[in-house]
């Protein structure tokens, strides 16, 4: 037996997870789990706050872990370990949006954030820049001190994945797309299976590149996207939106071409 410790540990991660494909044995799996133990940890750490135990996190990242194991399928050609943080940020993210935001929200303020962007693109097309606070908050006739308390519950929805102003073709919301997902997601497996996407993505500029892979690959917030970029939080979600349209756009025509 310790012999055959020590050949688990001699492998690669990728080698034991072509192995833990093909047999399911028991062994492999925990040497798996066990090499992955700093990336759950870090992953929960990265989304601790006051209030929220780090330990519940931890737990979280955990199930979702060893969920994306038994799901792993090597032959998409897809690392483990990015499969894997999308289902971690995804079962995490659920564990806030089920389990915290007790304090309630007044309506008028869940309105305005509601609304941010919508405003943000109106005044962004009038004034040809990005609009100030006092402009934004002109445009929603409100005090500067009530728009700032809105953009924080706006930032607070994203944090925790509710990101119900964005719908998909389909009408479903954006996090269909795999972003915040703990289990099994359809959508999520289609654009790890999907092969035009890594072309589509290349006809994309540098900077919606960035933002696509930080987010969806990457496991980053709007708000940590936008600190790198020196950006702000809303800009970033326009890009966002901008370079998900053409993404589909270009994997559309591919496929269309394809049936040419």
């Amino acid at each position: 037996m310790v012999m055959e410790d020590v050949m688990l540990r001699d492998h690669t991660t990728e080698a034991l997870l072509a192995k833990y494909a093909q047999n399911r044995d028991p062994k492999l799996r925990d040497a798996i789990i066990e090499r992955h133990e700093a990336l759950v940890r870090s992953l929960a750490h990265k989304f601790a706050r006051p209030g929220v135990p780090v330990e519940d996190l931890v737990q979280s990242a955990w199930v979702a872990l060893i969920g994306a194991l038994d799901r792993f399928d090597p032959s998409h050609q897809t690392k483990f370990s990015t499969y894997a943080v999308h289902c971690m940020v995804g079962e995490i993210k659920r564990y806030f949006r089920d389990r915290t935001w007790s304090i309630k929200a007044p309506r008028y303020l869940q309105e305005i954030a509601a609304n941010l962007n919508r405003m943000e693109d109106e005044l962004f097309r009038k004034l040809q820049r990005e609009p100030t606070v006092p402009e934004m908050a002109e445009a929603f006739k409100i005090s500067e001190e009530d728009l700032v308390q809105a953009m924080e519950l706006y930032r607070a929805y994203q944090t925790y994945g509710l990101e119900e102003r964005r719908e998909m073709e389909d009408g479903n919301d954006s996090l269909a797309l795999g972003e915040t997902v703990g289990g099994p997601d359809v959508a999520m497996e289609g654009v790890i299976e999907n092969a035009p996407l890594q072309s589509a993505m290349a006809c994309l500029d540098e900077r919606r590149q960035k933002i696509l892979r930080r987010r969806f690959f990457e496991g980053f917030s709007q708000q940590e996207v936008a600190d790198e970029l020196g950006l702000s939080q809303m800009h970033i979600s326009r890009l966002e939106r901008s370079a998900l349209q053409q993404l589909r756009n270009n994997m559309a025509a591919a496929q269309a071409q394809a049936q040419a």
